[in-house]
Order: structure tokens, then C-alpha cells, then sequence
């Protein structure tokens, strides 16, 4: 029977409340010494708080009471790899992946092991797997290129970097490795160009970090996910700001102000099916406030919307005769 404490832990994991799901995993653990199920969700949590050496503590411990779960234990290889000791994280995803042989995340652990080992073919036979198992993995598309790039086989490094782009425009990796690949092979001004957009994201990538890292202990601070929101919104990541959008909302659901914002992100990126959802959800909400419905109104006039501007108007005039 699973203790009542892990519904505490799981509220936490959910809302992003890192350090409140710690509290209540040691809480757990107190009372129930050695409790399988929470040492692995205490090396997960630990994990996400870049805590890797607590982290791998608590799974190698959780490793050893329930070896016959090691195919749970991914994020063990990756605190190994986090901390530089390649060679045992080399060691555990081998385990990982004979128990769990879909799991293209300890795959991919496995190819970047097998890399900083200094095996750079095996490298590329393993993120073949991965890409094997999920295509669309950018990161294992854009380590392919950087890898094939380091080996001089710059026209097979073009054709996987191009993928990885295509997958995901916004990652930085990306386009260090275009530039690279690019400049070598004498395409001089579309190298520069993909320098350029890698600085770019670089800097955005580092900015979010930076405010990732305060979110994992403050995970409901409005400030602190606008200004995220902010950093996804100038480099034009639709993807990410729609993500970010959804936290800010549930950060505080009946703050109506928030579904504005959300409206005018989506509006200024051109993501009209969003913004019309967002519309949408504001007006919902909009109550007896003039300054949403003027809002509402002038969103609608804009994306000329008949019907949401007939709406708007008319309860923007009730408002204003009383």
C-alpha cells in the first residue's frame, strides 16, 4: 500500500515545488525507513535541483534494495555523467538499457558516455539507436552532427545539424554546430549568419537557466515567470512560450490579469488558434471588469472577429451606463 505521504510528494512534484516535495519525501522516509518508491522520487527530485551527488547517493541506494527495478534508474547514469565520472555512468546505462531497451534517453546517456570515453564510432551506432527509437530527438540529431563534425565528415554533420534545426530552431546547440560545419566547408556568410543566431540563443538559454534554477524554489512567482516568459518571447520560441504561458496561468488561475498577458503574447507571436483559445478563457473570466472587456474588444476588432467584437462592445456599454 503506498503511504498517504507520497499524495503530499506527488502535489509537490506537480506544482514544480521542488523543495516542498524533498520536505515531504524525508517526512515519508522517516516513518517509513528505506521506502523504495520514495528513494527513487527523492533522486529525482534531488536530480532536478542539480543536487547530482545527493542524487546518486539515494538511487544507487534504491538500486541495491530493488535491483531488480535498475531499469528505473536512467537518472543515476545521468548524475554519474553530470559529475564527470564517465566511466561508472558508461557502466549503469549499459545496465539500464538491458532492462529497459526502449528507453532512448538512457541511449543517448549511453552515446555521450561512450564520446567523452573517447569511442566516438560507438557513439554514433548508439545515437542511431536513439534516433531509431525517437526520431524526433533533436539533441541526440545535434550531438550526431557535433560528433561527425569532430570525425571531418562535415557533409553528413551539415545534413544532421539541418535535422536537429528542423526539429528545434530555438536550441542553441544547434547552431554552434551549423556555424562550425558551415565555416568548414567555405559557406563563409551562412556561417557567420548561424554564429550570429547561436550568440542569440546562447544568451537566452543562460537567461533561463539562471531563472529556471529560482522557479525550482519559488515555483509560483509570477515576477520571476514573466521574465521568462520575456526571454522565450524575444527569441520567437512559440513552443516554449506556450509552456511557459501554461505555468504562469497556473500559478494563479483566478488572476485574470494572467489570462491577459497570455492573450497578448500569443497575439504578438502570430499564434492566432492560441490567442483565440486565450480570448476565449479571458472572456470567461472577464466578469463586470471594463478594462478586460476593452481589451477583449480591441483583440477582436484587430483579428477582425465580428461576433467576440459585438460581445465586447456590448458589455463595455453596460459598464459604462452604470
Amino acid at each position: 500500500t503506498m503511504p498517504v505521504e507520497m499524495q503530499a510528494v506527488t502535489r509537490a512534484i506537480v506544482a514544480g515545488d521542488m523543495p516542498a516535495a524533498l520536505a515531504a519525501l524525508y517526512a515519508l522516509l522517516d516513518r517509513v525507513h528505506e521506502f523504495p518508491p520514495a528513494l527513487n522520487m527523492m533522486g529525482v527530485v534531488y536530480f532536478r535541483l542539480q543536487r547530482y551527488g545527493d542524487s546518486a547517493v539515494v538511487l544507487a541506494r534504491y538500486a541495491e534494495l530493488v535491483p531488480q527495478r535498475i531499469g528505473d534508474t536512467r537518472v543515476l547514469g545521468h548524475d554519474l555523467y553530470s559529475l564527470g565520472r564517465y566511466a561508472e555512468a558508461r557502466a549503469h546505462y549499459e545496465k539500464v538499457v538491458a532492462a529497459s531497451p526502449a528507453d532512448s534517453e538512457a541511449f543517448r546517456g549511453l552515446a555521450l558516455s561512450h564520446w567523452r570515453l573517447g569511442d566516438a564510432s560507438k557513439a554514433l551506432e548508439l545515437l542511431d539507436r536513439v534516433i531509431e527509437l525517437d526520431p524526433k530527438n533533436d539533441e541526440a540529431w545535434t550531438w550526431k552532427a557535433q560528433i561527425l563534425f569532430d570525425e571531418g565528415r562535415d557533409e553528413e554533420a551539415l545534413t544532421a545539424a539541418e535535422h536537429a534545426r528542423d526539429l528545434d530552431a530555438h536550441a542553441s546547440h544547434v547552431w554552434f554546430v551549423l556555424g562550425r560545419v558551415l565555416g568548414d566547408l567555405g559557406r563563409t556568410d551562412e556561417a557567420t549568419a548561424a554564429a550570429a543566431r547561436f550568440k542569440e540563443l546562447d544568451v537566452a538559454a543562460q537567461a533561463a537557466r539562471a531563472l529556471e534554477n529560482q522557479l525550482l524554489y519559488a515555483p509560483r512567482d509570477t515576477a520571476l515567470i514573466q521574465r521568462l516568459l520575456a526571454v522565450h518571447e524575444r527569441t520567437g520560441d512559440l513552443v516554449r512560450v506556450r509552456g511557459t504561458l501554461a505555468r504562469l496561468v497556473a500559478s494563479n488561475p483566478d488572476d485574470v490579469a494572467l489570462h491577459g498577458i497570455a492573450l497578448d503574447a500569443l497575439d504578438r507571436l502570430g499564434d492566432v488558434a492560441g490567442a483565440r483559445t486565450a480570448a476565449r478563457e479571458l472572456e470567461a473570466r472577464a466578469g463586470e471588469s471594463l478594462a478586460v472587456w476593452q481589451h477583449l474588444s480591441s483583440y477582436y476588432v484587430k483579428t477582425g472577429d465580428a461576433r467576440g467584437t459585438a460581445r465586447a462592445l456590448e458589455q463595455v456599454s453596460k459598464l459604462h451606463a452604470r
